[in-house]
């Protein structure tokens, strides 16, 4: 359906949830596996940087993203749904912020030299 530009909508939440579940399961260990192997790899604070850059503008997006689906459903009266919009759109701009600070402290403090 994606491919026509059409998608999917289900009839109950208890379809959603299970939709939301089977998605997540079905790729939980390969993305465990994936990032794991991943993080195995670096071998210094900087190696992080570029992976916590891309995981920034990614979640910067999706941020975006929630707001603008929050303004939306304002506008169609959906209170309660953008009530949770909004809530995910502060936890990820918390996120954001924690990420930026995580990439920050990727570049090593210097040495501050010794006195006597």
């Amino acid at each position: 359906m994606g491919l026509m530009g059409k998608s999917w909508a289900y009839d109950s939440a208890e379809d959603v949830r299970e939709v939301i579940a089977k998605r997540s399961f079905d790729t939980l260990a390969e993305r465990a596996r994936t990032h794991t192997e991943g993080a195995a790899g670096l071998t210094d604070s900087f190696a992080f940087q570029p992976g916590l850059v891309d995981l920034h503008d990614e979640l910067h997006d999706t941020w975006h993203y929630l707001v603008a689906l929050k303004a939306r459903a304002r506008e169609m009266g959906h209170g309660t749904l953008a009530e949770h919009l909004d809530a995910a759109a502060e936890s990820t701009r918390d996120t954001l912020v924690h990420v930026a600070t995580a990439a920050e402290v990727t570049v090593p403090a210097p040495e501050a030299p010794l006195t006597r």
